[in-house]
């Protein structure tokens, strides 16, 4: 069975025509709905300013809180929009990736599975700063938490979005419990994600060139991430995003359907034995590709927590 943390409160972060919009979660919430609805939902908590401090600098954060307007749209960047009834849907975003931390600890299960199903996504905000339409680092935060408050030892986190997550690398980089690993187009936004970048020996990036295809996503995932990431973890993440499936307008990857339920098949099998696994919803920004490559990557899951 998973956990789906899920809120209608992300119906509220409205972007107007942007490709970040209310009708992704409308697709995710079709699909969870339709196909999974006898797995276990539950409501996300809203994130304190302090546990959001854990990875963010308080002056941004207050920043944000200050800047969510009472009218229209406040643009954070030029791609992050603000509405006013915005900010809940970014504190459900963080605290649900964070009570995931909490469930999986209380649990007397070892294989239990989450599904982080929010808006917006995170893995471009830094520190101090927005980007690529996210506020917070949901999974960041829960990462940290994870790691200094409830003794996770050894984390892995890997993040198959067509982009690159900037602010996860950036704000691990120099942590040696915490490994990053990410397939991205490259070079393409938001300009990180090199080869060469490998931060402390815990980062581990695989550029994919444009009009990339199933085959040479496959051969260069496992060249770059599968056989030069041999450690034992006690947690593993995914950043799930879905804009490089062949159909997404905003990125030039070809992926199938069938290579999310590939990727997250050889993840879990050289590192998710016995161990808890935590998804949070990165991009994904045509329906169709959205619907079908998240489906298939919850089958997956669904099949590890069964076992």
């Amino acid at each position: 069975m998973i956990n789906f943390y899920y809120s209608d409160e992300y119906f509220n972060h409205d972007t107007g025509s942007h490709p970040e919009s209310i009708e992704r979660i409308k697709v995710v919430k079709e699909l969870l709905f339709k196909e999974y609805a006898s797995h276990n939902f539950i409501e996300p908590s809203y994130a304190t300013k302090e546990l959001i401090s854990n990875v963010h600098d308080i002056n941004y954060i207050d920043n944000i809180f200050e800047n969510i307007p009472t009218s229209g749209f406040n643009y954070f960047d030029p791609d992050t929009i603000a509405s006013p009834s915005s900010l809940k849907s970014y504190l459900s975003a963080v605290g649900g990736s964070v009570d995931a931390v909490d469930h999986s600890r209380d649990s007397q299960k070892d294989k239990n599975v989450y599904f982080c199903a929010h808006r917006p996504p995170g893995h471009h905000a830094e520190k101090n700063k927005a980007m690529g339409f996210g506020i917070f680092n949901n999974i960041a935060v829960s990462a940290q938490y994870a790691n200094t408050k409830k003794n996770y030892s050894k984390i892995l986190i890997v993040d198959f979005d067509v982009h690159h997550g900037n602010g996860t690398q950036h704000m691990f980089e120099s942590n040696p419990n915490v490994f990053y690993a990410s397939s991205h187009q490259f070079p393409f936004y938001p300009g990180t994600g090199d080869i060469s970048e490998t931060g402390n020996g815990n980062i581990f990036n695989c550029p994919l060139p444009s009009g990339c295809d199933s085959i040479l996503f496959r051969k260069l995932f496992t060249e770059n991430i599968l056989e030069k990431i041999n450690h034992n973890f006690d947690l593993l993440y995914f950043s799930a995003g879905f804009d490089a499936h062949k159909l997404d307008p905003l990125a030039s990857i070809n992926l199938e359907d069938d290579d999310f339920k590939w990727v997250t098949e050889v993840i879990i099998k050289k590192y998710a034995v016995n161990i808890p696994i935590i998804s949070v919803l990165e991009g994904g920004y045509d329906m169709n590709g959205l619907y079908n490559g998240l489906n298939n990557h919850l089958k997956v899951l669904q099949k590890y927590s069964d076992e």
